[in-house]
């Protein structure tokens, strides 16, 4: 489910992503409107794929001894 929120100034931006840290910031929009963030609770597929290949690489190095 994605949640829209608006902020006017840096301040709240900043407390907006704050507030919502157990979300993915999928987007920001800056209309006409306002300023707006909007936020996932579900994981974008690129930001799937880009952990997997971190634990991935993250396992390939420890194979080797580098970590």
């Amino acid at each position: 489910m994605n949640y829209k929120y608006q902020y006017i100034d840096d301040a709240s931006r900043a407390a907006l992503i704050t507030a919502n840290s157990d979300k993915v910031l999928i987007e920001e929009d800056n209309i006409t409107e306002g300023n707006f963030l909007i936020f996932s609770d579900v994981v974008p597929l690129e930001n799937q794929l880009q952990n997997l290949n971190n634990t991935t690489n993250m396992v390939l190095l420890a194979q080797e001894g580098i970590l």
